[in-house]
């Protein structure tokens, strides 16, 4: 009969999350992750598979969790132009996080680039999802009149998406809050 979990999941999930974004993946030995994340060897490997199984899966956790917050601003009932400007604004706090930690997806992107195809999809398919949201929004903007039709939503939302990841980025430079607000005003500036 199988041991019951001496632990949390969702728990351990999450510092697993902040481990490898303050780290990498392959910043952090797996005697370090287990003891961020206060768990035994075995359990990680009966729960997770592997470090690269619970790597996934804290990406996923990364989606389910703080890419599904910026989404759910960009599917509120109000001005779409106002929820691509708190989706800014969100990502402009990503920022100013005193961790540094940047933007877990482009972290993960640069450290490991297209190597093992399963992640760089993950990774590619997460930035997707904000490229989509965006787009969404933007089409509804130009249906209400807040943005000219003569502009590109899906050029648009690209641009838009490699902004906001650029200034998650800018963060890990810890730059100052006058050069990120001075990021945010450009980004905002793209809107017209």
């Amino acid at each position: 009969m199988a041991r019951p979990k001496e632990f949390a999941e969702g728990d351990a999930l999450e510092r697993a999350l902040d481990l490898f974004w303050q780290h990498g993946y392959q910043g952090i030995g797996l005697s370090e992750l287990l003891r961020g994340m206060g768990i035994a060897r075995q359990s990680l490997y009966d729960t997770f598979g592997s470090k690269r199984g619970l790597f996934i899966r804290a990406i996923q956790h990364y989606r389910d969790t703080r890419l599904a917050s910026a989404l759910a601003l960009l599917e509120r009932e109000r001005s779409p132009t106002r929820n691509v400007k708190d989706v800014v604004r969100f990502f402009e706090r990503l920022a100013l996080d005193k961790r540094a930690r940047g933007c877990l997806v482009a972290n993960s992107l640069v450290e490991l680039g297209s190597g093992d195809a399963e992640l760089h999809a993950l990774l590619r398919d997460t930035l997707g999802l904000l490229e989509a949201g965006l787009e969404r929004a933007l089409r509804r903007a130009q249906r209400a009149g807040e943005l000219s039709r003569r502009r590109s939503p899906r050029a648009l939302a690209r641009a838009l998406t490699n902004a906001l990841v650029g200034m998650a980025v800018t963060g890990k430079l810890a730059p100052g809050r006058a050069a990120v607000e001075d990021v945010y005003a450009g980004t905002l500036a793209m809107l017209g």
